[in-house]
């Protein structure tokens, strides 16, 4: 973001007493307090979405979140002279989550529940069809077909990078787990109360990107930002992603992760569905996904050390993530 973006807060009513540049964004001191412009590439009606969810969790008693402010027009979003689309949100003081901490993880964890909890809007259909995640055996199905395909690419390959042999040589083992994951996606899904909150009435919200980066700590006090990609979806989905990235820093660490999922049962009960569906999405080899991923869309004329670095890395971890999953099942 330049600084042109700046003329942008022209178009507020706002007493601005200094700017700063923050990650992507300017924060600005304001006599109404701290503000934050940012870009925004979604559309008015998900920015209308996002505030509905968020002046539900302030009804509710959580008042830190960052609505977006209108303009002088009215509108929640705004564009510059060349048409680029931003937005002004409430913000405040704080740093983000440390996620070597791990009283500070568990806080964040206790936070998720606690927004779950109040994320939630029942009788409004207005958002439901622009705004409702697919269900997860969709999901898991194509990422599936998309293994398949990476896989296929590199076996007609004649000459081989040392990342490609690797990745063939390991290849079975991580498609095993993904083929069980999908297997048990679809029997709980195919049961006859379906998974957590039915099929047809989901009411539940996730913020869709809760980590470290969106949760702001100030002493005791939390913050939760970012919520554009929030959207109708089962919030164990939430708690899965938080946990499976600040494993993933901790060396799979399952007594860190049973200390998280403890937590979060505490400000919010999980029902024997959602603790299914957590595990599946444990057991899926996500980060061996990604990678794959990645790279099939990388230049493959230089293969970056990095793939073998990570490959090597997440082949280490695999027998501790097990056990961790093992744990989960039962």
């Amino acid at each position: 973001m330049n600084d042109r973006a700046l003329k942008v807060l022209e178009q507020y009513e706002l007493e601005i007493t200094d700017t700063r540049r923050g990650r992507g964004s300017y924060i600005c001191e304001t006599g109404q307090g701290l503000r934050i412009l940012c870009d925004y590439a979604g559309s008015e009606n998900k920015a209308l979405f996002q505030n509905c969810v968020m002046q539900q969790m302030r009804e509710g008693g959580y008042r830190k979140v960052d609505m977006i402010i209108p303009n002088k027009e009215g509108g929640l979003i705004t564009r510059d002279w060349e048409g680029n689309a931003y937005v002004v949100k409430e913000w405040y003081v704080g740093r983000e989550c440390d996620t070597l901490n791990e009283n500070e993880i568990l806080a964040a964890v206790g936070n998720l529940a606690c927004i779950h909890r109040l994320m939630h809007l029942e009788g409004d259909s207005r958002f439901r069809s622009s705004f409702t995640a697919p269900p997860p055996y969709q999901e898991i199905s194509a990422y599936n077909a998309e293994l398949r395909k990476i896989r296929s690419y590199v076996r007609r390959k004649n000459a081989r990078h040392e990342f490609e042999r690797l990745f063939l040589n390991c290849y079975q083992n991580y498609y095993e787990q993904a083929e069980e994951a999908e297997k048990k996606i679809l029997e709980l899904w195919e049961e006859k109360d379906g998974v957590p909150g039915g099929r047809g009435d989901m009411t539940q919200i996730c913020h869709g990107d809760y980590n470290h980066h969106h949760v702001l700590m100030s002493g005791y006090d939390i913050a939760t930002t970012n919520f554009e990609c929030c959207r109708f979806d089962w919030q164990i989905n939430d708690l899965y992603r938080f946990m499976r990235k600040i494993l993933e820093k901790h060396d799979w660490n399952p007594r860190l992760g049973m200390r998280m999922l403890e937590r979060y049962v505490q400000e919010r009960p999980v029902s024997a569905q959602e603790r299914r569906l957590l595990y599946i999405r444990m057991l899926y080899p996500e980060k061996f996904r990604k990678l794959a991923n990645h790279y099939y869309g990388s230049n493959k004329a230089w293969i970056s050390g990095r793939f073998l670095e990570k490959l090597e890395n997440l082949n280490r971890q695999e027998e501790r993530k097990n056990v961790f999953v093992k744990m989960l099942e039962k």
